[in-house]
């Protein structure tokens, strides 16, 4: 079965979108074809190094790079908050927000898209200067996600120039 993106309205000129782990073991040789044709320029995979083991995930990012994609493993326990890797989130968030500034296609991705691929986009949002609120409803379209919430609000919180500083 093939996984859908889920394109974001976002500030442009590039775009950005969640997609879920494809129903199979790794990603099929024609979901990355897919993904190519439909413009996409990155692909961030925050499974963990054991859920890429289990799926078969050994030769994606060669697969990938043969149909010009990058793909970038960030590896986020199922389920877990990243507070302890807060600093690489954000970095990694702030690398994707330029690269949507830049005019590229970039997809975040986990197990079932809605998680620690959300994670990323909002955060990713939040550094492209939308207010996190607007940025978790741009994303999971109203479903609530107190995790998800909690840590965007801690983050503005605790950063509130570095929002303003990114979006320049």
């Amino acid at each position: 079965m093939r996984a859908a993106l889920h394109v974001i309205a976002g500030p442009g000129p590039g775009q950005l979108a969640t997609i879920a782990h494809p129903r199979a073991d790794a990603w099929p040789v024609e979901q990355l074809g897919a993904l190519a044709r439909a413009g996409v320029n990155v692909l961030v995979s925050a499974l963990t190094t054991v859920e890429q083991h289990r799926l078969g995930f050994g030769d994606t990012a060669a697969t990938a790079a043969s149909y010009g994609l990058q793909f970038v493993s960030f590896p986020v326990p199922e389920g877990g908050v990243p507070r302890d890797e807060a600093v690489q989130v954000v970095q990694l968030a702030g690398q994707l927000a330029g690269q949507v500034r830049a005019g590229r296609f970039v997809v975040t991705q986990c197990f079932g898209g809605i998680g620690r691929s959300t994670l990323l986009a909002c955060t990713t949002l939040v550094l492209l200067g939308i207010p996190p609120g607007e940025a978790l409803s741009r994303v999971t379209g109203g479903t609530e996600m107190p995790v998800t919430q909690d840590w965007l609000y801690d983050f503005v919180a605790s950063h509130p120039s570095r929002r303003l500083a990114d979006s320049a």
